[in-house]
């Protein structure tokens, strides 16, 4: 992992709950805008921002550290 993906993944560990369910709906968004505008990408890719939605919208709330480290 490079340090910068380190020290972006140890600001995200220190934001609250409600600091990371912003930054969700950010990147929610920004992924069906790029959805939207036939942005490609494999199934794998595709099938990770499933599960996170999917697990997120039943209140599971991944560990963002957790998804970006197997990145």
């Amino acid at each position: 992992m490079t340090q910068a993906l380190h020290s972006a993944i140890e600001s995200i560990n220190a934001l609250s709950l409600e600091e990371k369910h912003q930054l969700w709906l950010i990147l929610d968004e920004a992924i069906a805008e790029a959805e939207e505008n036939d942005w490609l990408e494999d199934d794998k890719t595709a099938s990770e921002i499933q599960k996170v939605r999917e697990e997120y919208k039943s209140g599971e709330y991944i560990a963002f550290s957790e998804y970006l480290a197997q990145k």
